[in-house]
């Protein structure tokens, strides 16, 4: 097979990104897209607050916080694919508790009554960050110089691609009147499995593993061009996490990825408790994610052609605007306006940001780069949820919620103009 892989004139790093682009499809959909139906699930059969329900989502972020350094250290240790397979059966694991979530005290006004979902999601979370989105850019990180940010937006467009063909399915599938939440996690664990398959069968941790060279090295033939691309030095993390714009990335992107999780928490809710339905709610975050899948294909060409830096800092400012515009949607037109401004921004945003990393740090060290960085993100994704969460139980509706985290994502995002290339300290 890798004799078949080599002799192939179509560079195999690509069909790692499409493989890449499936597994994260199908992991993140049900256990990051899908965060608000099981929070209205759970809210109408037991009575729990939005807010206890989002403490479960924000303990997965804050482990994340917590082990996102051991994940890094992983990839870099034993490789991406063995971290992703173990993360994949963890997966399964969390979803086969989620199925048993039943009140455990006589209150439900109590913060632990919901314990059972907070374990359950704790480990999805767990092995969803193991085996999807920070394995897969490692790896992809790895197979490509040339056309890096392109390759990146393939991978990570899974989480959009995911979230528009399943969570609809999921909405469905969740109704009491058809299977009921419960059985639908069973049948997702059930289906995980389809991705240790793919991971172990397509995809390679570097291209040295079947005798190849990353994208655009080694004058790579690409376009009837030669390429002559001359790699910057490799940082290590000690030398990585003393550059000034390491932290500032790190910050800036927890100011696009706060924005995220309370839309991931929130949004559908925002949307029913606006005057949609629960399925028109869960459609809308569909077309969302769908437009920030292609919108993620064009964040990779622009990444590629422009500068990193100034890109991100206008499409995280317009996901930003998307967040605040967020609280007016009360119909079909103006939810279809939101998907397209919220959209946007995420999708184009994405890939651009991971692709900066690789660009200015390099590949040895990317997983405990990875890892280290998303450490103040993992945070701010934490917290934000909540808030909103608290906000809207003050209110009974997201306005104020939804401006504040706006507000605050649109000023992390600016940030990354102040970003400028490290130089390496052998270049110094």
């Amino acid at each position: 097979m890798i004799e078949n892989i080599k002799n192939r004139k179509f560079f195999y790093g690509w069909w790692i990104s499409f493989t890449a682009l499936i597994v994260n499809a199908i992991l993140s959909a049900p256990s990051f897209g899908a965060a608000g139906l099981w929070i209205d699930a759970l809210e109408t059969e037991y009575g729990w607050t939005r807010t206890q329900l989002a403490i479960a989502f924000s303990l997965g972020q804050l482990e994340g916080t917590i082990t996102s350094p051991l994940v890094g250290y992983l990839i870099d240790k034993i490789g991406a694919k063995k971290t992703a397979l173990t993360g994949t059966f963890i997966a399964i694991f969390g979803f086969l508790i989620l199925t048993q979530t039943v009140p455990i005290t006589n209150s439900r006004d109590n913060i632990f009554d919901p314990l059972i979902f907070y374990i359950a999601y704790l480990i999805i979370m767990l092995g969803g960050s193991m085996s999807g989105w920070v394995p897969m850019t490692s790896i992809v990180n790895n197979w490509f110089t040339y056309k890096r940010t392109l390759a990146m937006s393939i991978a990570s467009s899974g989480f959009s691609i995911g979230t528009f063909l399943l969570v609809p399915i999921l909405a469905l599938l969740i109704n009491p009147n058809l299977l009921g939440w419960n059985k639908t996690a069973f049948i997702i664990a059930i289906f995980i499995p389809i991705i240790s398959v793919l991971i172990w069968k397509f995809i390679y941790d570097k291209p040295s593993d079947i005798s190849l060279l990353p994208y655009g090295e080694n004058n790579y033939q690409n376009d009837g061009k030669s390429l002559n691309i001359e790699n910057s030095k490799d940082f290590t993390i000690i030398e990585a996490i003393k550059e000034k714009v390491f932290w500032i990335m790190a910050f800036a992107h927890g100011g696009s990825a706060m924005l995220t999780s309370t839309m991931m928490v929130h949004l559908i809710l925002a949307f029913k408790n606006q005057g949609l339905s629960l399925e028109i709610a869960s459609l809308m975050w569909g077309i969302t994610m769908g437009i920030g899948g292609l919108s993620q294909l064009f964040g990779g060409i622009i990444g590629d052609k422009f500068t990193k830096r100034y890109s991100l800092a206008i499409f995280g400012c317009i996901q930003s605007i998307g967040v605040v515009f967020a609280y007016m949607v009360d119909n079909i037109i103006l939810a279809i306006v939101f998907a397209l401004i919220y959209g946007i921004g995420f999708g184009a945003r994405a890939p651009i940001t991971t692709a900066m990393r690789g660009e200015y740090f390099g590949r040895k060290s990317f997983g405990k780069i990875m890892g280290i960085s998303l450490i103040p993100m993992m945070f701010m994704t934490m917290i934000a949820p909540v808030l909103a969460g608290y906000i809207y139980g003050l209110d009974e509706n997201y306005k104020s919620a939804f401006i504040y985290i706006g507000t605050l994502g649109f000023i992390g995002n600016f940030m990354f103009v102040f970003a400028k290339p490290p130089i390496h300290p052998a270049n110094r």
